[in-house]
């Protein structure tokens, strides 16, 4: 009987949980990868997987595609300068469930001619395999990270 109520008491918790990341939670797809080029038209940070980092997040503007909302890296990950106006190739997943705007998951971002690898091909974050922030603000690890 007791074995009975925490089973149920694991389900009904693991239930409410999995409820909760499905409304903001998703996941890189290598199955639904897509190229866009663009112009960027706005740059924001948000806290998208807890208060973990603050992710890097365009909003990029495509002639021919429309416009997408691209996650990019956690913001102490990339090196290089992005501002409004830059022209900007992004390689990465498209979310197909989602509201409004297309979303893409970055792989990969060229900026003036520089590639910039941010996930492996199966979609895993190169910024977790190769240390994280020490929270002064600087990166543990080699420099120009991301990069090939």
């Amino acid at each position: 009987m007791i074995k009975m109520r925490y089973l149920l008491a694991g389900s009904l918790l693991l239930a409410l949980s999995l409820q909760s990341q499905q409304s903001g939670f998703h996941f890189f797809d290598p199955k639904n990868l897509v190229d866009i080029q663009g112009t960027v038209q706005r740059i924001d940070l948000k806290e998208i997987y807890g208060k973990k980092s603050q992710f890097l997040v365009l909003t990029v503007a495509s002639r021919d595609q429309g416009l997408y909302h691209v996650e990019v890296c956690p913001q102490w990950f990339l090196e290089n300068d992005i501002a409004v106006g830059m022209k900007i190739r992004i390689h990465g997943s498209l979310l197909t469930e989602t509201e409004g705007d297309d979303y893409l998951i970055a792989q990969e971002i060229s900026l003036h001619g520089e590639r910039i690898t941010l996930r492996d091909r199966r979609g895993f974050p190169l910024w977790s395999q190769q240390g994280s922030q020490d929270g002064s603000g600087k990166r543990k690890g080699p420099g120009r990270r991301g990069k090939r």
